[in-house]
């Protein structure tokens, strides 16, 4: 008996450890995804536009910091035409709450553009709805109190946070594509 305890127990430590550093999945995007994929998904009438396209609306501040720009970042959001044919950041329903969606995609060791950094901006009534939908989702979180949840393992990292009466913002990040881009980051020249 204890044999056959002990098989079970090495074939459930791979998958216990997998489980705990899977990457958070939250449907319409995941941390490390491909910029391509992040444009393919279902937006509906909506449209991924981004920094690195020649046509992007120019009158929307597409610009990142100066460190992030040299190790090659591209700033995505999402749009919509209006009545005039411009277009203008168009939100995205996320747990029954309008949420405006901005992504940076960091180039992997190959090149790829993947997803480093989405942040979410919500009205300030959608935390306990977002932070309840997202435990389904991603499971317990790692540290909640007051008007902040965290759900965090060596892969990736989300965070919402009640910014008072104003707004939530989330963030979800890919740890190991912000640590190659500061890597990166720190072997070149300084710059002034």
């Amino acid at each position: 008996m204890r044999k056959i305890l002990g098989a079970l127990a090495m074939l459930l430590a791979p998958w216990t450890a997998w489980a705990e550093d899977k990457s958070f999945d939250l449907g319409f995007a995941q941390p490390g995804m491909a910029q391509a994929q992040f444009r393919e998904y279902g937006w509906n009438d909506r449209k991924v536009v981004c920094s690195d396209e020649a046509d992007h609306p120019h009158e929307v501040d597409f610009s990142v910091t100066k460190g992030v720009a040299r190790v090659g970042a591209i700033r995505c959001g999402l749009f919509a035409a209006d009545e005039a044919g411009q277009l203008r950041p168009q939100p995205y329903m996320v747990a029954g709450w309008p949420a405006e969606i901005w992504a940076l995609f960091l180039p992997d060791s190959v090149g790829t553009p993947r997803l480093a950094h989405l942040k979410l901006n919500l009205p300030a009534q959608a935390f306990d709805d977002l932070a309840r939908d997202w435990n389904n989702v991603l499971g317990l979180p790692t540290y909640r109190r007051d008007k902040v949840v965290h759900w965090s393992n060596a892969r990736s990292d989300v965070m919402i946070v009640g910014e008072g009466d104003a707004q939530v913002q989330v963030y979800v990040m890919d740890n190991a594509l912000h640590d190659s881009a500061n890597r990166r980051l720190g072997q070149m020249p300084a710059q002034h």
